[in-house]
């Protein structure tokens, strides 16, 4: 069954606090940086997983990286990791409740391995950009370590890195992406005005979107890291998690319109999770 987005689906699962609610109760989400020239990704991520209801973000960069990020975050962590060994043992840390990999990371070998240690050791894994790509050549490395619950957000041409030609060639996007879930074993996100979602299961939502000017610079880290907090709740299953992010995403184009750039996105977060308080009750 095909289902529009909406509230309805997903809104009694939403993560607002509640009076004995601290801030690791409310997640802590690490997102993997990258190199220095590319951290911005990382910082936009950070600052939209804290505005839609992380109680704590760890930004995780080598120390260069840190040096240019330490004067523009206010309220995320920074944890210095130079190699994937260093990243393993970080996430030993038993308060992290999801990992997002792939903004600005480059694609590289070390971008695998630490995408392969995320789903290792953490339940709730988001799988971006730079992290997609890293796998064109090798998708069944990845493949055979994703679970249901972990959430792949490509755009179209990381799609099309991923998945094989057999997948590729079907014109129809809503069936491309279901059998890319069922070949990845997880949830795809397939990002456009028409973004759809699909559960390995045969569950799919499409997101349809009237906000054209959400085609800008940094506005898939902010979708990445709406996710990833979201994601990161107990109370919220993967799938929903996918499905709410999308549908901010697309309301926060919806308002703000002509002008915006990705950090007017995560500024007006808290607008749109304010009317979603409203309709819960």
């Amino acid at each position: 069954m095909i289902l529009k987005n909406s509230p309805d689906l997903w809104i009694n699962q939403f993560p607002f606090p509640g009076e004995t609610d601290h801030k690791y109760s409310r997640g802590l989400v690490v997102i993997n940086s990258g190199p220095v020239f590319k951290t911005g990704a990382a910082r936009l991520a950070g600052r939209a997983a804290m505005r839609v209801g992380a109680g704590a973000v760890k930004l995780v960069c080598d120390k260069e990286s840190a040096g240019i990020l330490e004067p523009q975050i206010s309220v995320e962590l920074i944890s210095i990791i130079e190699n994937k060994n260093e990243f393993q043992y970080l996430l030993r840390d038993k308060k992290i409740s999801s990992v997002l990999v792939g903004p600005g990371n480059t694609v590289s070998n070390e971008t695998k391995a630490r995408t392969l240690l995320a789903l290792a050791f953490i339940d709730h894994v988001v799988i971006d950009a730079d992290a997609i790509t890293s796998f064109e050549n090798a998708p069944d490395e990845l493949f055979i370590d994703t679970y249901e619950h972990t959430i792949l957000t490509p755009h179209e041409g990381e799609f099309k890195r991923l998945f094989g030609e057999e997948i590729n060639n079907i014109d129809d996007k809503v069936v491309r992406t279901l059998e890319g879930a069922k070949r990845a074993g997880s949830i795809v996100l397939l990002k456009g005005s028409d973004t759809v979602i699909a559960h390995p299961s045969g569950r799919v939502v499409i997101n349809s979107s009237k906000a054209p000017y959400l085609a800008t610079a940094g506005s898939g880290d902010v979708l990445a890291g709406i996710i990833s907090s979201l994601v990161g709740h107990n109370k919220m299953e993967a799938f929903e998690a996918a499905c709410a992010g999308s549908w901010i995403h697309s309301q926060l184009g919806e308002l703000l319109g002509p002008g915006l750039i990705a950090d007017d996105l995560v500024d007006n977060i808290p607008l749109i999770v304010k009317n979603l308080a409203k309709i819960k009750t």
